[in-house]
């Protein structure tokens, strides 16, 4: 399974965002590193609009969170042999 997250991102820990797409690009890689290597507790969706929140074993969060207008761009990717995509369409979530 593979997670795509197009933009509006962030990495949350129990108390704080620690990094997000808008923050400055120099606190990436930091927090790139803290979440590299990581496994994957639980994925779960949430919010009127769905949006995704990837809890990591370290106890952080990757959140997408979108701030424009359309559908949360993000997706989960099946990439075994029925390579079915789950996104967000119309505000609803569609399996293909």
């Amino acid at each position: 399974m593979s997670a795509m997250i197009e933009w509006s991102w962030r990495i949350e820990d129990a108390h704080s965002i620690i990094c997000g797409s808008w923050s400055n690009e120099d606190l990436w890689d930091s927090s790139f590193q803290r979440i590299k290597g990581q496994a994957v507790l639980d994925v779960a969706v949430f919010g009127r609009l769905p949006e995704l929140d990837i809890h990591l074993s370290n106890d952080l969060h990757v959140l997408s969170f979108m701030t424009a207008e359309g559908d949360p761009p993000w997706a989960l990717f099946d990439r075994r042999a029925d390579k079915a995509t789950l996104h967000v369409r119309a505000g609803q979530l569609c399996l293909e």
